[in-house]
């Protein structure tokens, strides 16, 4: 009995890797098309303009004295989003935009 249930075990394990090996394909072999690559457009920030980026977009910027930025008031803070710096509020209301500092 033990002899059967191995033979049994053993071809199934077997068979499911055969089967999967060998992917049934439908036809003759068409490629796809090419994957063209879209890059948007930069968006131009502007001051008064509402900033709502996901949080996982966008970094907060802590060395503001370092790279000669002013101390943000309360209730804000630097933003880093791509290679600029916003001056953003806790709502989203942009304050200061300095373009291209990284």
């Amino acid at each position: 009995m033990k002899r059967l249930l191995s033979a049994i075990m053993a071809l199934t394990l077997l068979g499911g890797t055969a089967a999967t090996a060998a992917p049934f394909h439908h036809g003759p072999f068409v490629p796809a098309p090419a994957y063209v690559h879209f890059v948007p457009r930069p968006h131009v920030w502007i001051r008064g303009e509402t900033f709502l980026v996901p949080s996982r977009h966008y970094v907060v910027f802590n060395d503001w004295h370092g790279h000669h930025l002013r101390r943000p008031p309360i209730g804000f803070r630097w933003v880093r989003y791509g290679n600029d710096l916003l001056l953003v509020s806790r709502n989203g209301f942009i304050l200061d935009v300095r373009y291209g500092r990284f």
